[in-house]
């Protein structure tokens, strides 16, 4: 009798004592144990890997709600309203605090032609404080609008949220429309970020829009401006 190891070598069983056979067979059967087991925790220690690596940028703010304006001349003013839940990292100079925040929309409109029109925008916020509320305000100006046969809400919206660099996972507030996965989600990012030199700048912080309409604008937090100052 023979039994065989895993890379084909055969182990002959006819010539061993009857106890030895006993001792190789309980080997076996315990290493087959040992190899399931293996396989069945591996996933869990992967996991566990995860759990380890600081998560600098989780939850540290959320999208509580996205919200859109039709203002006068088909000017449309979009608000993002946020929570700042504290800052997670171990090296954080206060926990209270959460600083060098990006929030970067992205809008498919679909034009009077079908086609998807996207469009994208940032700001940079200086610093949020632990329990406050804040609104992100961006607009689209209504000459664009008219131009190209928008009407109403865009058929699909996200907002992407980064901690010093480091992008948020998605979340649930953040995304409206068919988004149904992150494949697609990414799907959407690229055609915004190839089409981001045609529609540069259309999509406006608060800070670019016509004073009249920058009235309406509440709640906003402290922005960094990088642009050059004259």
């Amino acid at each position: 009798m023979a039994c065989f190891t895993k890379d084909g070598a055969a182990i002959l069983l006819d010539n061993l004592p009857r106890s030895h056979i006993h001792c190789v067979s309980s080997a076996i059967v315990c290493l087959k144990f040992v190899s399931s087991m293996l396989k069945k925790l591996l996933p869990l220690f992967a996991f566990i890997v995860i759990l380890k690596t600081p998560l600098i940028a989780q939850d540290a703010v959320t999208v509580d709600r996205v919200k859109f304006n039709t203002l006068s001349d088909r000017w449309v003013q979009m608000e993002i309203e946020l929570t700042c839940n504290g800052n997670p990292a171990p090296d954080a100079v206060n926990p209270d605090f959460v600083e060098n925040i990006t929030i970067k929309p992205l809008l498919a409109y679909r034009t009077g032609t079908g086609e998807y029109s996207f469009y994208t925008s940032q700001v940079e916020i200086l610093i949020l404080e632990a329990r406050d509320k804040n609104t992100v305000t961006f607009y689209m100006p209504g000459l664009i609008m008219e131009r190209d046969e928008i009407r109403g809400d865009p058929e699909f919206h996200y907002v992407e949220i980064s901690i010093a660099g480091q992008v948020q996972d998605p979340q649930k507030g953040a995304a409206m429309g068919n988004i149904k996965d992150a494949a697609m989600l990414k799907n959407m990012q690229s055609k915004a970020e190839a089409q981001s030199e045609a529609n540069k700048n259309i999509l406006m912080p608060s800070y670019f829009a016509p004073l009249r309409f920058r009235g309406n604008a509440r709640d906003e937090p402290v922005y960094l401006r990088r642009e050059p100052q004259s």
